[in-house]
């Protein structure tokens, strides 16, 4: 089953549009990648009902539509921003969550002094990876079954990336746990993405499970680029050292040839890049 299920979810701007169909499979942590502007952050905000749309979400199978209060307050979302006054305190901010939500106390308490975040100090005070962690903290201690991010580990250094992917690893030890992480930084999916879903121009142009995906395809670095390899290729770029591509062929040979499973990162550059760069 999955956690949420959503059919045709439409946003409609100006100069964009959002038509998005996406099964985020209960239990596990979904990674959603995409290019600026590709819809990330529109898709969040409307699952969440923060921005208008068209369509349906189902959550484990029961439709938003009639069972909004309820469904609401078993997810939790954290922002591209924090959304709250920064210049509130931490505690200022616990207490107004503890009003709305089912707020674990507790647990806030036990994160707080585990990441050695000053409870008493203005929220703008925080460095941002500090900000990034207690949007979090707030997040998980509303018990969600389902956590949606929105570029969670974006501009914050490597130790505080660690500590945010740490939390997430945390929460996903309940099995009955979803996540749908939207980032730019390929290389955290890498380590707890068993999912990865593309969006590109407002739609998902894949969804699959991350190992069968990646193994799915070859990356191949070539001097040259034969009229053969190119029959095959995917996303082909050109540098001064040669050409890099992804393909789903098996016998790939030639002098020089290096060929090797992608990396999620290397899979989004190509697969959302189909025009040959010099």
């Amino acid at each position: 089953m999955n956690g949420l299920d959503i059919e045709n979810l439409t946003v409609t701007y100006k100069n964009f549009s959002l038509n998005a169909t996406l099964g985020v499979p209960r239990g596990c942590v979904t990674g959603l990648i995409g290019r600026n502007g590709a819809g990330k952050s529109t898709l969040i905000k409307a699952i969440m009902r923060q921005q208008d749309a068209t369509g349906r979400i189902l959550y484990n199978g029961l439709p938003f539509r009639g069972n909004e209060e309820g469904i609401l307050k078993k997810l939790a979302c954290v922002y591209d921003a924090p959304h709250f006054n920064l210049l509130q305190r931490a505690t200022t901010i616990r207490n107004l969550y503890k009003g709305m939500y089912d707020f674990d106390e507790e647990l806030f308490v036990d994160f707080m002094e585990r990441f050695s975040l000053p409870p008493k100090e203005k929220i703008g005070s925080y460095s941002l990876g500090m900000q990034r962690k207690f949007c979090l903290i707030l997040a998980l201690c509303q018990r969600p079954d389902i956590l949606l991010l929105d570029e969670p580990t974006a501009g914050i250094d490597p130790y505080d990336r660690g500590a945010v992917i740490e939390l997430i690893q945390q929460f996903m030890l309940d099995e009955g746990h979803t996540v749908l992480f939207s980032t730019h930084i390929t290389e955290d999916l890498d380590k707890i993405a068993d999912y990865i879903a593309i969006i590109k121009e407002g739609r998902i142009a894949l969804c699959e499970q991350k190992e069968v995906l990646c193994d799915s395809y070859r990356l191949v670095q070539c001097p040259e680029l034969t009229e053969k390899m190119r029959e095959g290729a995917l996303g082909v770029r050109k540098s001064m050292f040669g050409y890099t591509y992804l393909t789903r062929e098996r016998e790939i040979g030639g002098e020089n040839v290096l060929v090797k499973v992608p990396t999620v990162e290397e899979l989004f550059v190509h697969l959302t890049d189909g025009e040959e760069r010099k």
